[in-house]
C-alpha cells in the first residue's frame, strides 16, 4: 500500500484528507477517506458533538465516569436557560432566579477557590428564594451531589469563607425525560434539608440518569457557593459525534463504509473493555455537491414574507427582524442515509459527489456499559465512473403515461425500458455493464446503445431473482461513446411505488460500482422517475394470480404428471403475514401441508406429489388446493380442484 495525502481548501474549512490507496485501475483508485487509528484527527474533523469523549487517543467514545469524577468539570458550561429545554445539546447550562445577573460561571468551574463572593450577603436581605438551575445538557448517570463556601480564607472581617454556607435547602433533579406541556422540566425532589451544620452538602442516592438540578435555598441566611458538584458511575445513554462537511477535493464515487468498535463497562472503580457490554453503535451519512447542506433566505418584504436565498456569510451579518427561514438543500445534498447496519456494507447515496458528512451515535443499554469506535473509514474511488448517471423507466408501449407517473397492475408481467445517459469525462474510467435491481426474476428481451440507439446483443448476462445484470466489454461506454443506453425487460411489480434501482460498475478495474439516479435520461420519455406505480383495481385483491397445472396428478412412478404445480402471485404486503398452502379432501380434511410460514408479496410456485404429510400416496379422487392469507383486517382465500389418478 503507498499513502497519499491531498489537500483541499472550502470556504468552510481547511482540512487535510489521508487516503490509502487500494488499487490502482487503468484511469482510477480506490481510495480510503480515515478518521482514527493513524488516520484523520477526530477532533480536528468534528463540528459538534454531545456526551462524547477524545481522551483515548485516535478514537471518541461515549464519555464515561468513574464514582470520583465530578461530571461538572468535564463538561462545557455556558451561561443562561437554553432555548429549547427538550432538545439534548453539546453545552451545559447555569442561571439562576436573581434579577440582577451576574456570572455563575464559578458554580462549575472545579476550582473552590472562586465563588459567588459577596453576592448573595447584602446586609439585610434575605436570602431564601434564591434558586440556581444547572442543565448538563444530556442524560448522565448520578449518585451524589454535593456543594459548598470557599473551603479556605477570610472576608475583611476575618470572617471565614467557609462559614456562609446554606443552612437550608431543597435540591431536585429532572431525569431529561419527563417535561410538561410547555416542554419545561418535571422536577422530583431528591432531598429536602431543613437545617444543617454542615458546611458542604453532600447527598448520595441510588444511581440514576440526570439531566436538570434545582437547587432552592430556603435560608434567609448570607452565603456564598464555590463549588456545585455531580458524580456517578457509568455512562449516558446515548451520545452524537457529527463531522464537519468533507471536503475530497474532487467528485468521488462512494463505495463502502467501515468501522472498528470495542464495547466498555465501568466496573470495580475503572472503565475497559468487555466484549459482553450492552453497547451498540449507529453510522448515517449524506453526500453534497457543495460545501452548505443548508439553504439561508432573507426576507426582503415583512409585511409579504418574500424571501431571498443569500450565502451563509451574508445570512450571518443579517440583523434578526430579516432573517429567513434556514431549510435543508434538497437540490445539492442527498437525505441522510438510514443508520448502516454492519460495517463493510456499501453506500447507497448518491455519487459522484466531492462532499460528505457523518453522523455517529453511540448508545448504552445499561448504566455501567459504554462503547469506543476506534476508527471510521469511508471508501470512495477518484476519478468516477462517470460524471452523472440518469436513469428513468417506463412502461415500453406508454411512454407519456398520465400525471408522468408509470403504472401497471399489481403482480401481471409486463415489458419495461430503462432508459440511462451516461456523462463521461475525459478522466472517468467508464463501465461495461448495468445492473437493474427488480422485484422478481426479470427476462431480458433486449439491449440498446447509442444515439441513436442500436440494438446490441450483451456479450453476456445474468438473470437472477433479484436482478438483471448486463455487461457490453465490446461496447465499453467512455468518453468516446455517446453514453446512452436503453434496456427493455419484462418484471412484475408486487407493491405500490416500487422502485427499479440500478448501478453501473466497470469489469476491468477495482472501482465500485456507481449508482444511478432519477431523471431525464430520455427526451421521448416523460417519467423521469425510477419509481413504478400500481393500479388503483389492482390494490383490491391480494390474489390476483392463481392457478393449478396440470389438474391431474398420475403419480405412478412412470414420470408422467408425477406432481401438479400451484402457483400464485400476492401483491400488496408490505409486511410479511401468515400464508398456508394446503391440500384438502372434499370433506375439507386437511391432506398435505405445502407451506404455513410468514411471507411478503411476490410469486411462488409449490409442488404437490399426490402424498399426504406422512409420505403415503393419496387415494384416487378429487381434492382441493388451498391458499389463504391471514392478512391484517381480512382473510383471503383460493381454492382449485385436482385430480389423482392411476
Amino acid at each position: 500500500m503507498r499513502a497519499q495525502i491531498f489537500k483541499s481548501f472550502t470556504p468552510a474549512f481547511t482540512a487535510f484528507i489521508a487516503v490509502v490507496c487500494l488499487a490502482t485501475a487503468a484511469q482510477g483508485e480506490v481510495l480510503q477517506w480515515q478518521l482514527g487509528d493513524g488516520g484523520l484527527s477526530w477532533r480536528d474533523n468534528e463540528l459538534n458533538s454531545t456526551a462524547i469523549s477524545f481522551d483515548t487517543p485516535g478514537a471518541i467514545q461515549l464519555v464515561g465516569f468513574n464514582p470520583n469524577d465530578n461530571i461538572v468539570g468535564q463538561l462545557n458550561w455556558s451561561e443562561g436557560f437554553p432555548q429549547d429545554f427538550v432538545s439534548e445539546t453539546a453545552e451545559a447550562r447555569v442561571w439562576d432566579n436573581v434579577p440582577f445577573k451576574q456570572s455563575n460561571l464559578p458554580l462549575v468551574d472545579d476550582d473552590p477557590a472562586t465563588s459567588s463572593e459577596s453576592r448573595f450577603k447584602d446586609f439585610g436581605v434575605l436570602q431564601a428564594g434564591r434558586t440556581f438551575f444547572f442543565d448538563l445538557g444530556t442524560r448522565f448517570p448520578v449518585s451524589r451531589i454535593a456543594f459548598f463556601p470557599r473551603p479556605e480564607g477570610t472576608d475583611s472581617r476575618g470572617r471565614p469563607y467557609a462559614d456562609d454556607f446554606i443552612r437550608s435547602y431543597k435540591l431536585q433533579v429532572n431525569d431529561g425525560v419527563r417535561f410538561n406541556q410547555q416542554n419545561l422540566p418535571i422536577y422530583n425532589l431528591l432531598t429536602q434539608v431543613d437545617f444543617t451544620n454542615e458546611n458542604t452538602a453532600d447527598i448520595r442516592f441510588p444511581l440514576q440518569f440526570v439531566r436538570y438540578m434545582q437547587l432552592n435555598v430556603t435560608s434567609a441566611n448570607p452565603f456564598e457557593l464555590a463549588e456545585f458538584e455531580v458524580y456517578g458511575a457509568g455512562f449516558p445513554p446515548g451520545g452524537r459525534y457529527l463531522s464537519n462537511i468533507i471536503d475530497l477535493g474532487e467528485v468521488a464515487n462512494f463505495s463502502r463504509l467501515f468501522w472498528a468498535v470495542e464495547t466498555l463497562r465501568q466496573q470495580e472503580g475503572s472503565i475497559g473493555p468487555e466484549p459482553d457490554a450492552d453497547a451498540r453503535v449507529s453510522i448515517r451519512m449524506r453526500t453534497g455537491r457543495d460545501d452548505t447542506p443548508e439553504v439561508f433566505y432573507k426576507i426582503v418584504n415583512v409585511f409579504t414574507g418574500d424571501t431571498q436565498e443569500v450565502s451563509e456569510s451574508d445570512y450571518g451579518r443579517l440583523s434578526l427582524n430579516i432573517r429567513g427561514p434556514v431549510e435543508d438543500d434538497q437540490d445539492n445534498w442527498s437525505e441522510w442515509s438510514a443508520p448502516f447496519a454492519d460495517s463493510g456494507q456499501q453506500i447507497d447515496l448518491p455519487s459522484p459527489r466531492r462532499f460528505f458528512q457523518v453522523e455517529i451515535s453511540l448508545d448504552s443499554r445499561s448504566i455501567l456499559d459504554g462503547i469506543r469506535v476506534n476508527s471510521l473509514t469511508v471508501e470512495h474511488s477518484i476519478p468516477p465512473l462517470a460524471q452523472q448517471l440518469i436513469g428513468e423507466i417506463s412502461v415500453l408501449e406508454d411512454p407519456r403515461p398520465p400525471g408522468n407517473k408509470p403504472q401497471v397492475p399489481a403482480g401481471a408481467p409486463t415489458t419495461f425500458a430503462f432508459d440511462v445517459r451516461a456523462d463521461i469525462s475525459e478522466a472517468d474510467v467508464g463501465f461495461d455493464a448495468i445492473e437493474i435491481f427488480t422485484p422478481a426474476e426479470p427476462q431480458f428481451k433486449e439491449l440498446f446503445i447509442g444515439n441513436p440507439p442500436i440494438s446490441i446483443v450483451p456479450d453476456s448476462l445474468i438473470q437472477s431473482p433479484e436482478s438483471l445484470t448486463l455487461f457490453f466489454p465490446s461496447q465499453r461506454q467512455t468518453t468516446q461513446s455517446q453514453g446512452n443506453l436503453r434496456i427493455v425487460f419484462d418484471a412484475q411489480v408486487f407493491v405500490q411505488a416500487t422502485f427499479f434501482n440500478a448501478q453501473v460498475f466497470d469489469t476491468q478495474s477495482d472501482e465500485a460500482p456507481q449508482k444511478v439516479l432519477p431523471g431525464d435520461a430520455n427526451p421521448t420519455v416523460m417519467t423521469n422517475n425510477l419509481r413504478v406505480l400500481t393500479t388503483a383495481a389492482s390494490a383490491q385483491n391480494l390474489l390476483p394470480f392463481f392457478q393449478i397445472q396440470p389438474g391431474i396428478v398420475t403419480p405412478n412412478g412412470d414420470g408422467t404428471n408425477e406432481q401438479t404445480d400451484i402457483s400464485y402471485t400476492l401483491v400488496q404486503l408490505q409486511q410479511p403475514v401468515q400464508i398456508d398452502v394446503e391440500i384438502l379432501d372434499l370433506g375439507g380434511r386437511r391432506v398435505r401441508t405445502l407451506f404455513s410460514a410468514m411471507a411478503s408479496s411476490g410469486s411462488f410456485t409449490w409442488a404437490w406429489d399426490g402424498r399426504d404429510d406422512g409420505g403415503r400416496t393419496v387415494p384416487p379422487g378429487i381434492y382441493l388446493a388451498r391458499v389463504a392469507i391471514d392478512a391484517e383486517r381480512e382473510r383471503f382465500v383460493r381454492l382449485g380442484t385436482v385430480g389423482v389418478a392411476y
